[in-house]
């Protein structure tokens, strides 16, 4: 193991000396259940007002937004000949860049403009730097390194019994500073450290320091979500299960998503497939899936049982598969871009 790695005994008693940051306790349960009612008014109702209301209320209430549910927002007032700017300059302060609009096509006329705008350009300052003030940069690292460390790992012959303790290792980690989602260390961004001016400590520098072997390796910036910790946890069949209380009281915290829960718990299927569950996991009574995970082979039987899959997303706090599919198709048909985080799960 190269002695680029941190000591991680050293690192466990650092962190159980610092819990997560003080901050306005909510409850998120109540942000999803409101962003799926407005995600279902506009794509399944057709009706623009009532869904703005919902996204705008959800916004004014939590101090913490998911940066997709802003910029799916501004999709639809952009669409519908509704304001939107006030959905973009929010954004700014949970992670998106004005260059990040290029990417969406709704957009693509208007960047030039939108990117010399002196008004938005006065935005994305001012809520840049309560989004740099909100990061645990130190977090951030760790997550980084253990990312890194998790690649070598993975082409040991012993690497099931070392993703075991990598675990066992993230578990300590999350129940003493928090699940490293979007809340705590931003969103994925390649440049994040050099900006703060220690362009050394941004992932694809560390990476370098192995030479070419880590090639691959990148932050997925289109991903809008904080990716670090989701190879190491897809790379343990049952990561979901093993941590599921820890993560469902992350998720109220709004310090992971419901979908990437959905996500993980799919996971299951992406070894077994059709042969069932990885035989070593805490198995729920039925095989019932979220259709969340882009690389599940999930089993025949289950993929027409949509009522069920259904029901397993409503408990999950997760729109419809109906909703989804309508999200496709505005996708499609008007080139709204609505998916986003590790494998477009959100």
């Amino acid at each position: 193991m190269p002695t680029y790695f941190l000591n991680f005994s050293f690192l466990f008693l650092f962190l159980t000396s610092f819990g997560q940051a003080d901050g306005l306790s909510q409850n998120y349960i109540p942000y999803h259940k409101k962003i799926n009612r407005a995600e279902t008014l506009f794509f399944m109702e057709g009706k623009t007002d009532s869904s703005l209301v919902v996204y705008d209320k959800v916004f004014a209430n939590y101090d913490f937004i998911f940066v997709k549910d802003l910029v799916n927002a501004a999709q639809i007032a952009h669409f519908s000949g509704k304001p939107y700017k006030k959905y973009l300059e929010k954004g700014f302060e949970f992670g998106l860049k004005i260059g990040h609009l290029k990417s969406f096509p709704l957009f693509k006329e208007e960047f030039e403009q939108l990117k010399n705008n002196k008004e938005l350009q006065k935005a994305y300052k001012t809520n840049r730097k309560k989004y740099l003030e909100r990061i645990d940069f130190e977090y951030l690292g760790l997550m980084y390194e253990l990312f890194i460390r998790d690649q070598f790992d993975k082409r040991k012959s012993d690497y099931k019994s070392i993703i075991q303790n990598s675990l066992k290792n993230l578990r300590r980690i999350i129940e003493s500073k928090g699940f490293p989602g979007d809340k705590l260390i931003g969103i994925s961004d390649s440049t994040i450290f050099a900006e703060t001016g220690v362009p050394q400590l941004d992932l694809k520098v560390r990476a370098k320091k192995f030479g070419d072997e880590l090639w691959y390796v990148e932050t997925a910036d289109r991903a809008f979500s904080a990716k670090a910790v989701f190879p190491m946890l897809v790379h343990h069949d049952c990561a979901y299960f093993k941590l599921k209380n820890l993560l469902w009281a992350e998720m109220k915290k709004g310090n992971i998503h419901p979908r990437d829960l959905g996500m993980l718990y799919d996971n299951i299927y992406r070894s077994s497939g059709q042969k069932g569950f990885a035989r070593y996991c805490s198995l729920p009574e039925k095989q019932v899936y979220f259709r969340l995970n882009a690389f599940a082979d999930y089993p025949e039987p289950t993929k027409k049982n949509s009522v069920e899959t259904n029901t397993l997303r409503k408990k999950f706090y997760i729109v419809s598969l109906a909703v989804d599919q309508k999200k496709q198709e505005f996708e499609e048909k008007y080139e709204f871009v609505l998916f986003s985080g590790f494998w477009d799960c959100r």
